[in-house]
């Protein structure tokens, strides 16, 4: 997820199903997903908006993983 452009874009509210860590051990080091290792709620904090945060989902992350496995 693109917290900056979430920041940006005026969301109030931001849900997630797994974390940016997580999905870096699905990618390696594929240069389409060249990630930074800050979370959104670092991200937003930095802000003057305040913007929501909801995730990540321990019980889905799993499933969202799947959905990616064959993505990268």
């Amino acid at each position: 997820m693109c917290a900056g452009a979430c920041y940006w874009a005026g969301l109030g509210t931001v849900v997630y199903g797994m974390t940016e860590k997580r999905l870096a051990v699905l990618t390696g080091d594929n240069p389409e997903n060249l990630a930074l290792d800050m979370s959104c709620e670092k991200v937003f904090a930095a802000g003057q908006r305040k913007v929501e945060t909801r995730g990540p989902f321990a019980e889905l992350e799993d499933e969202v993983a799947e959905s990616h496995k064959n993505f990268w």
